[in-house]
Formats: structure tokens, C-alpha cells, sequence
């Protein structure tokens, strides 16, 4: 169906938008993207922390899992204590949603990553890998998520957005999904925040993979916003009351 011939019938009647658009745009902008050296990676998490477009991010799988991997996924034996014990460990990017910014190269602590052609990185194995990658279950409930390594496996609500390469505001954003999940609610004042948070047929929130649920995100024009907040705050807590009301 074209745009033009789209019926106003034929739109959700409150508004509301299907999340987890940016996962299928798959743009493949970026000439260069980021490898993993699995020798020299230290399993900090500070790349996938501060990749402002989620797309570098780090993935625990067991023993079976990674011997079905692709042969190119390169994992090593997870560290970190006990929580991680009979796990494997892999840093994994996905070639066409990254936007060549370079800020995870820049900011990993022993040059574990450099950047490769992205059409090379996809000839040696590397979207295969990210495919791969998507088929792992989520493990982040095991690891404190108020730390900047345990937040990291917990599934990011916020990915791919169509912000500028090397964005500042998405990695903050980004982390709060993780944070909270999606128990969180957005009121978003007008800005870059909802151009790139709720552009039409372009909305970067998503679902997570066990519940299907995530983010609810609403924007306000400007001057507007804190009200704006406000009011779901007292919308949450009332029906909340409803519920305690009737359950005692």
C-alpha cells in the first residue's frame, strides 16, 4: 500500500504506533564498522555502553549454543565469578545498523576493536554472526543492571534510531531501557529526543524478546512536558490504587 492511498479508518484510533520498527531498516550507511579482537577484549562492556545506536553489544551463550554458532563467532570462556560460570562470551556488531561513528573503538580501554570495510566485514561472517546473535536467549537477569557491565546484558528497549552518528543523548536514553525495561514510561519533551525517538514508520523503541512488551513513549510540545509527566504519574498511581482497592 502506498502512503497517499493509506485511509485514516485504517489508523489506530488512539495514536498508538507499533514499536521496534528500526530493526528491519537495516540502511547499511556506514562504510566502515567495528571487529572484535576476542584475544584482546576484556569483557568490560564500556562498547556497548556507549554505542549510541545499540548496535555493538555483548552476548552470553552456553557450551550447546556456541557450538552451533557460525564458524566466525569467536567466543571466550566468560569471566567475572561464579554468575558466569559455564558461559561463553562474544562482543558482536551488527554491520548494517551501525553508523560508523567510531566512539566504541575510541573509547575501548586495550584496542580490542578496529574498524573493517562493512562489505568486508560482511563477506568474512559478520552479519551471520549478528543474525546468529538475535537467537541467543537474554540472560540480563542474572546481573545487577545498576552496573555499568551487568546493565549491558540486560536487552536494550531503545535500538538502531535514525540519530546522528555518534549521537550524545541515545546512549543515556538507551541505558535507562535497561535499567527499567519496560516498565518504563517516556515523557518526551519536543527536541532532537523526538525526532529521533518518534519519527513515523521509523520509532526506535522496542519490544523485549521474553514478553513482547516494552517502553511506553508519548511526546509533548515543548513548555508542556513537565505536566505532561506529571499527569502520568498520577495516572499510574491512581490506577494502581484501583487495583490495591480492589484486591484488599
Amino acid at each position: 500500500m502506498r502512503g497517499h492511498e493509506l485511509k485514516v479508518s485504517e489508523v489506530e484510533a488512539d495514536g498508538c504506533v507499533p514499536l521496534s520498527q528500526t530493526r528491519y531498516a537495516k540502511r547499511g550507511v556506514a562504510e566502515s564498522v567495528p571487529v572484535v579482537d576476542m584475544d584482546k577484549c576484556i569483557q568490560c562492556n564500556v562498547c556497548s555502553a556507549i554505542c549510541p545506536h545499540a548496535v555493538i553489544r555483548p552476548f552470553l551463550l552456553s557450551h550447546a549454543e556456541l557450538k552451533k554458532a557460525p564458524e566466525a563467532f569467536d567466543a571466550r570462556k566468560a569471566t567475572g565469578g561464579n554468575t558466569y560460570a559455564g558461559l561463553h562470551f562474544r562482543i558482536q556488531a551488527s554491520p548494517n545498523d551501525c553508523t560508523g561513528c567510531e566512539v566504541c573503538t575510541n573509547a575501548c580501554p586495550v584496542g580490542a576493536l578496529s574498524m573493517l570495510p562493512r562489505v568486508e566485514s560482511l563477506d568474512k561472517g559478520h552479519g551471520d554472526n549478528w543474525d546468529y546473535a538475535m537467537t541467543i536467549p537474554n540472560r540480563g537477569k542474572r546481573f545487577d543492571a545498576n552496573t555499568l557491565k551487568g546493565s549491558q546484558f540486560q536487552e536494550p528497549l531503545l535500538e538502531f534510531s535514525g540519530a546522528c552518528e555518534g549521537c550524545g543523548e541515545t546512549p543515556y536514553a538507551k541505558l535507562v531501557t535497561q535499567m527499567f525495561g519496560k516498565r518504563l514510561i517516556v515523557a518526551n519533551a519536543t527536541g532532537c529526543s523526538s525526532i529521533w525517538g518518534g519519527t513515523a514508520g521509523w520509532v526506535p523503541y522496542a519490544t523485549d524478546k521474553e514478553s513482547g512488551k516494552g517502553t511506553a513513549w508519548g511526546n509533548s510540545l515543548f513548555e508542556d512536558n513537565a505536566e505532561y509527566g506529571l499527569g502520568q504519574v498520577i495516572h499510574v498511581r491512581q490506577r494502581r490504587r484501583q487495583l490495591r482497592d480492589r484486591v484488599e
